[in-house]
């Protein structure tokens, strides 16, 4: 009897262990779930950074890659702005020389006057135009097939723009160019009191010019004379027309007085000798 009741106390016992032992289990389970379910939260707050972190970084990296694509472009640009920079410049330096070269033409430069007469509106630009109007209407009087030179001045077609650090103009460049490599022929002159009243002197390229004289009332048909002058020097075969086909005091013995010294000339071009073995090189005088 003593030893069922000790065996029954014995299996009471273990059944109150093992329910301790089953509760205890069970608050740790409890709490191990807890846990993991923190650290899941965790991992997907975690996942979803990870997720933001990488799209941001996408993002980036495309407007990387447009940007690089951007400047790639702009490069491209700035380097094909260069080079047709570069291929303006050189054309129109190209240009200038071209034309440079192929400046043939009689440039009035401003005469040298008394500061009396400029004073009194007949400055040394003055006079030049003056000249030039009347070579110019003497050129368009002249019925020739001898081409024609251009008269012009040398004063109002500079250009004023500086060259950086150099104090240079465009037009001093030009002018430079021309008088490398052109063939133009510089008319100059000047005007002084005499004891007719005042003489007028123009010459054309180096040769020791040409002086007329009167009174100074007489400036018009002086400059007239000048211009004349100038003229049989510079294109003596269409002076030759212009004594022929001009009212006045001209003669034929006088156009043919030029002409053969035109002819005797060792100066003339290729071009003007060319023209002179022409057998028409008469007909526009005597037609």
């Amino acid at each position: 009897m003593a030893e069922e009741k000790e065996r029954d106390g014995h299996a009471a016992s273990g059944t109150a262990i093992w329910s301790a032992l089953g509760a205890s289990s069970a608050v740790k389970a409890d709490a191990f779930l807890d846990e993991q379910i923190i650290l899941t939260k965790e991992q997907a707050a975690l996942t979803r950074l990870q997720a933001e972190d990488l799209r941001r970084e996408d993002r980036l990296r495309h407007w990387s890659l447009r940007v690089h694509h951007v400047s790639d472009v702009l490069k491209l640009s700035f380097e094909l702005a260069l080079a047709a920079i570069f291929t303006a410049v050189v054309l129109i330096i190209a240009g200038a020389v071209w034309s440079a070269a192929h400046e043939d033409g009689l440039v009035i430069e401003a005469f040298s006057v008394p500061p009396d007469l400029a004073s009194s509106g007949l400055t040394g630009q003055a006079v030049a135009a003056k000249l030039q109007d009347k070579l110019s209407a003497m050129q368009a009087a002249t019925g020739s097939a001898r081409p024609a030179a251009s008269y012009s001045n040398n004063w109002g077609n500079d250009i004023k723009v500086e060259i950086p650090d150099t104090g240079v103009s465009i037009g001093e460049v030009y002018r430079y160019l021309v008088d490398r490599f052109g063939h133009q022929t510089h008319i100059t002159g000047e005007i002084y009191h005499s004891k007719d009243g005042i003489a007028v002197t123009a010459r054309d390229g180096g040769d020791p010019g040409a002086t007329v004289s009167g009174a100074q009332a007489d400036i018009d048909a002086l400059m007239q004379l000048a211009a004349e002058k100038i003229y049989e020097r510079t294109q003596p075969y269409r002076y030759a027309v212009y004594l022929v086909e001009t009212p006045g005091a001209k003669s034929r013995a006088r156009s043919w007085k030029v002409l053969s010294k035109a002819d005797r000339s060792a100066s003339a071009s290729g071009a003007m000798r060319a023209w002179r073995r022409s057998p028409r090189r008469w007909i526009p005088i005597w037609r």
